[in-house]
């Protein structure tokens, strides 16, 4: 008698999900010390401030072609900003607290090193953000770890620990393309309709207007589309482009809950960072925040790894002949050499 096949097994949702993420982050508490010792520099190590560079830019801006003058606010603005802040890459880099203006008070007297060159700008700003990267692709490998630590204990598949390295560089390496192409495509669309709203703007300001804020409505919604992009260059053994384009098709197939984590991981963020900071007093108490946020970045990025891990093991289900678990197992997260 031929046997029913067996219907797949149901997805996990958003709360069970992110409740995976912090079970696992419990787990392995050693995860949350690069966000923390990354966050802790930020806020106690030096500070890095190109003042006297912002203030001549202001002084240079035709002030009269704009609706507001931004010149005070700059002012104000130049000396709390910490130019270190470049190693916690914004979307795909470490998680960090102090990635904004510089708290006005500190325990102790942070060393401050002022700048003033644009080459100099710029030369920090490429190290920074290729530093940023190196550190992303560490933090997200031992992820990955972790989650393959977590089903072999499972499933009895062994893991090699010597591959971090490997997965560590080529995890950089991607990560260096992807934003090298985010970056590329924002540039195609920013130019031209810039260029275009500046035309029309002569015209009309409602429809400028409406031009820049169309465009920046595509870029968000880009950045959506490529929101599951890092864990897939992290998971995903295949080349750049197939993972790319597997990841956006998983976020794709799987809209409805890709876009509620995502909202859910987007507010949560915002509301704790928005939370710890108000609560900052300017003492060492502070410390305890900074961990508490690098524990639930971590938790939270841990979900946004299982939602892509799970989905991915869905898609090779689909696309191959009934594997058996293991097989399948092996194949979401070996990396080929």
């Amino acid at each position: 008698m031929l046997q029913k096949q067996a219907k797949p097994a149901a997805l996990p949702g958003i709360f069970p999900t992110l409740a995976a993420g912090f079970e696992l982050t419990t787990r392995y508490l050693w995860l949350v010390l690069i966000p923390a010792v990354l966050d802790l520099f930020l806020w106690i190590g030096p500070r890095l401030s190109f003042r006297p560079l912002i203030e001549s830019l202001a002084a240079q801006m035709p002030q009269q072609a704009l609706v507001m003058d931004p010149v005070p606010l700059l002012e104000a603005f130049a000396g709390r900003l910490n130019h270190f802040t470049y190693l916690a890459v914004s979307l795909v880099g470490v998680p960090a607290l102090m990635t904004g203006l510089t708290p006005e008070k500190t325990p102790v007297q942070p060393l401050l090193i002022e700048r003033a060159g644009w080459g100099e700008w710029f030369g920090f700003l490429v190290l920074f953000t290729l530093s940023g990267l190196l550190l992303a692709a560490v933090y997200y490998s031992l992820i990955a770890y972790t989650l393959r630590r977590a089903g072999a204990s499972a499933m009895g598949i062994p893991m090699p620990p010597v591959h971090l390295t490997r997965r560590t560089l080529r995890t950089f390496f991607r990560l260096i393309g992807l934003t090298a192409l985010f970056l590329a495509i924002v540039a195609v669309i920013v130019f031209p309709v810039t260029f275009l709203a500046g035309f029309m703007s002569l015209f009309s300001q409602t429809l400028a207007m409406l031009m820049l804020m169309g465009a920046l409505l595509v870029i968000i919604w880009l950045a959506m589309f490529l929101s599951y992009t890092p864990q897939g260059m992290v998971l995903n053994p295949h080349g750049f482009w197939r993972t790319l384009t597997e990841s956006v098709r998983l976020f794709r197939e799987n809209l409805p809950a890709s876009l509620g984590l995502i909202f859910f991981v987007s507010l949560a963020k915002r509301l704790l960072s928005f939370i710890l900071l108000t609560a900052d007093t300017g003492s060492w108490i502070t410390a305890i925040n900074l961990i508490a946020h690098a524990y639930i970045s971590t938790a939270l990025i841990m979900a946004l790894f299982i939602f892509y891990r799970d989905r991915y093991s869905a898609f090779l289900r689909q696309s191959q002949p009934q594997p058996d678990a293991v097989q399948m197992k092996q194949e979401v997260y070996d990396q080929q050499e």
